[in-house]
């Protein structure tokens, strides 16, 4: 989980530098009164920016609490492993292999949480472009505006449960 926030704040630093790349090539197209919502601007052209808040999709995704109940087991598992191999080996001998056990965890916590990362952004991708979306951002970047994409993908993950 902390590598995912850490992602996540990652994430957001290189969304914050597309924003900026995004509005300098829509005002270059359309020119900065395009961008505002100035007279004549109309509703469609103030909404073709979304947002979700990717923490509130990842805790509400159907996925996430079975990938944590695998990974609970397998950190059981291993941990039973450890305890009856551990009368055999010496302490560093139980050090390594609580490393490399810690390691295997680590790894299947990332594929498991890339799994249900990659459902979401299927979904998000999936909504944005049935709702006309040309960008979407991750909410933390927002300050003012957007259309928040996250209660929709919500309600498309617990219809497709």
């Amino acid at each position: 989980m902390v590598k995912f926030l850490r992602e996540s704040v990652i994430g957001a630093a290189v969304t914050g530098v597309l924003i900026i790349a995004v509005i300098a090539v829509m005002a270059g197209m359309t020119g900065i009164a395009g961008l505002s919502r100035g007279v004549g601007a109309s509703d469609r052209e103030e909404e073709i920016i979304a947002y979700v808040n990717l923490e509130e999709l990842f805790q509400a995704h159907p996925d996430k609490a079975l990938a944590e109940e695998k990974l609970n087991l397998e950190a059981r598992e291993l941990q039973q492993e450890l305890e009856e191999k551990a009368d055999e080996l010496s302490q560093e001998e139980q050090q390594q292999m609580l490393q490399e056990y810690q390691q295997i965890l680590s790894e299947r916590e990332q594929e498991l949480i890339e799994g249900v990362l990659e459902q979401i952004e299927s979904l998000i991708i999936e909504l944005a472009e049935e709702k006309g979306f040309q960008v979407v951002l991750d909410g933390q970047n927002v300050l003012y505006g957007g259309y928040n994409l996250t209660p929709d993908i919500i309600d498309r993950m617990e219809e497709e449960v």
